[in-house]
């Protein structure tokens, strides 16, 4: 490992990076670890706004909470009086009448709304609501096909095909249609589906051997690999012509040496791109029958399957609705700075309150309210449990505390770490081939709970924020491009990062002669991008072993960071001197001063107030935001930490 000594003392590394002109910035993140069957949540929140609010974005300028379930008048008008802001209103699919009696009723009541679900039968083929059925019905049914003849292809015809122009030709028609039918009335966004994907969720399946696919993804390896024999090179096979060409299934794969993946990952690849180059598609027919308009995937997963490969995907929309597992809003924010992204919550429990303030923190546009059980507003009007314990909260987020969470810039040091697909999709199949049963099986609950890379992103994220450290996730092309050196990086970090390309690779080293750190949790490089196995690991050992997971590796991450020269942007101690173990900070910088919350695990602190004392890097005038307390002119604070509700610092 090569260390670069930095001569200057970093004592105001905080103040001097948040207001840099030349600062990078990313959003915040919300990291959730699997734990057997529960989940242990890590939450960066923020409370209230200063007296100067940040100018919001023109693109989305407000906070939006939304209800998903149609309401009478009465309940709408209740709901509206604590901040509830918009609606949901489905999209009329056939050709009939657009003019729909809910719509009417937001209207009068002052609410805006969204088109929910405009393509699920393209997009969410294989997950979708159809009455009694199972949601994901047609899945099923290949998965059945699938057990009873392993050697059929016919279970990994996707039906329709991504690539269909037909079926993409119907989309298009509908959409402009219904943007038609909607543009004078402003919706908040279009939603093409809820829970898309390639096939259910985040499953792993072998979508899409259809002739009109297999055409497809033929083109695409000529413009990769130029000619057959380099295909054939790395494939280790003998085809004479491009027609022959035919991917690996992943039974064939499990079946084969475990030293060339190639000719099953880079049909998995481009299954990625295939998905997100069709929901790019249905943007484009958004955009083009009102080019104001924003396009938005809802229920968006885990970085991993089911064509969640956030590089393409992240892009692909203006605004996405994504279940916050395994850093998926940090990649996909990180993959894509101007997305717009929101959340779900269903009800006023501690830990649904405390993601509804942490996805206001990290930049979120909105959350969506789903209310089953009518919770938030009775049929007569009256507010619920949930209504009367949310008001205050949704009463902030709707005035210019919103529009400062918004506007707020989140700074970042010069930490990398790298997001991977092709990585995860050798890891994957390397951990099937290690453990033998019957992959298809496996759903969308397995891919969640069984995520070597997304946990790793996740539990470095956690690891460095414990600290106040703010790293930027970055993408295999941005470091093959020279981001290292360009961004100013000093650490990169490589979470499970197994499949790297000879570009990603020399990048590396040209990082490390000039003084750089790597840090990985297993060993990086073993196999090239395409998911053949080098024949000696290709960083060798100029990456230094930590995992985020082992009981002293946030010791060892403190002194590897300090001795590439950096420092902790802050000091927090509990009563005992130690630094607390369940607290995470949050740095912003918003309407001019720089910006500290503080937040505790909530899964594993107890349900009383934590005292702390935070040390400054330098004395500064301190005001508590949410509790408007001025604390004066000081460099030490010392405070109580609620267990759900954030501690907002400012500093002017």
């Amino acid at each position: 490992m090569l260390i670069f000594l930095k001569k200057k003392k970093q004592k105001d590394f905080f103040f001097d990076s948040i207001v840099s002109s030349n600062a990078k910035m990313v959003k915040s993140f919300l990291v959730i670890f699997f734990k057997k069957e529960r989940f242990l949540l890590f939450f960066l929140l923020l409370s209230a706004a200063p007296a100067r609010a940040a100018d919001p974005s023109p693109a989305w300028p407000h906070f939006e909470i939304i209800l998903y379930q149609t309401e009478t008048a009465a309940q709408l008008t209740a709901l509206r009086d604590i901040g509830v802001s918009a609606a949901m209103l489905r999209a009329r699919r056939d050709d009939g009448a657009a003019e729909d009696p809910h719509l009417a009723r937001l209207q009068a009541l002052g609410f805006r709304f969204y088109v929910e679900n405009i393509a699920t039968d393209f997009y969410s083929a294989y997950h979708r609501w159809q009455g009694e059925t199972p949601v994901n019905a047609a899945f099923l049914t290949d998965q059945a096909l699938h057990r009873q003849n392993p050697a059929a292809i016919a279970p990994f015809l996707r039906a329709p095909s991504l690539v269909d122009r037909h079926w993409r030709n119907i989309i298009a028609r509908r959409i402009a249609r219904i943007v038609a039918s909607f543009r004078a009335d402003r919706p908040l966004y279009y939603d093409l589906a809820d829970e898309a994907g390639i096939g259910d969720l985040s499953a792993a399946w072998d979508f899409d051997f259809s002739p009109l696919a297999l055409e497809t993804f033929r083109a695409s390896l000529r413009d990769q690999y130029h000619d057959l024999a380099a295909l054939n090179h790395e494939w280790g096979t003998r085809y004479r012509r491009w027609g022959e060409v035919m991917p690996e299934t992943t039974d064939q794969a499990l079946r084969r040496t475990q030293d060339d993946l190639a000719p099953w990952a880079d049909f998995k690849a481009w299954m990625d791109v295939s998905f997100a180059d069709a929901v790019r598609a249905g943007s484009d027919a958004i955009h083009a029958a009102d080019p104001r308009a924003l396009a938005a995937l809802e229920g968006a997963q885990i970085p991993g399957w089911g064509g969640y490969n956030y590089t393409h995907l992240a892009g692909a929309v203006d605004v996405m609705e994504i279940y916050d597992f395994g850093a998926s809003v940090a990649i996909a924010r990180a993959m894509n700075p101007k997305l717009i992204t929101l959340m779900t919550i269903a009800g006023a429990d501690p830990a649904s309150r405390a993601a509804l303030w942490h996805g206001a923190l990290a930049g979120m546009g909105g959350v969506i309210l789903w209310d089953e059980s009518q919770a938030l507003a009775t049929a007569d009007g009256r507010l619920g449990p949930w209504g009367r314990a949310a008001a205050a909260d949704f009463a902030a987020l709707r005035g210019r505390l919103g529009d400062l969470l918004l506007a707020a810039k989140r700074p970042t040091d010069p930490i990398a770490i790298l997001y991977s697909p092709a990585s995860f999709r050798v890891r994957w199949l390397l951990d099937r081939a290690a453990e033998g049963g019957d992959w298809a099986a496996r759903g969308a609950d397995a891919e969640y709970q069984d995520n070597p890379q997304s946990h790793a992103i996740a539990g470095f994220l956690h690891l460095l924020g414990a600290r106040g450290w703010q790293p930027e996730i970055i993408s295999p092309a941005r470091l093959s491009a020279g981001g290292l050196r360009a961004g100013g990086f000093r650490v990169l970090v490589l979470p499970e990062s197994i499949a790297l390309s000879d570009a990603e690779i020399a990048a590396i080293g040209d990082f490390t002669a000039g003084g750089g750190v790597v840090i990985a949790n297993t060993t990086p490089g073993l196999f090239d991008a395409h998911g053949k196995r080098r024949p000696a690991p290709a960083l060798g050992g100029a990456a230094m072993r930590l995992d985020p997971g082992q009981e002293d590796a946030e010791a060892r991450l403190t002194r590897v960071l300090a001795a590439a020269g950096l420092t902790p942007p802050l000091t927090l101690t509990t009563a005992s001197g130690t630094w607390p173990e369940d607290v995470t900070v949050t740095r912003l910088l918003a309407g001019g001063r720089p910006i500290l919350a503080l937040q505790r695990d909530l899964s594993a602190a107890p349900r009383t107030p934590l005292p702390l004392t935070l040390t400054l890097p330098r004395a500064c005038r301190v005001e508590d935001l949410r509790a408007k307390r001025d604390f004066g002119w000081r460099r030490e604070v010392t405070l109580s930490l609620d267990p759900v509700v954030p501690t907002i610092l400012a500093c002017s």
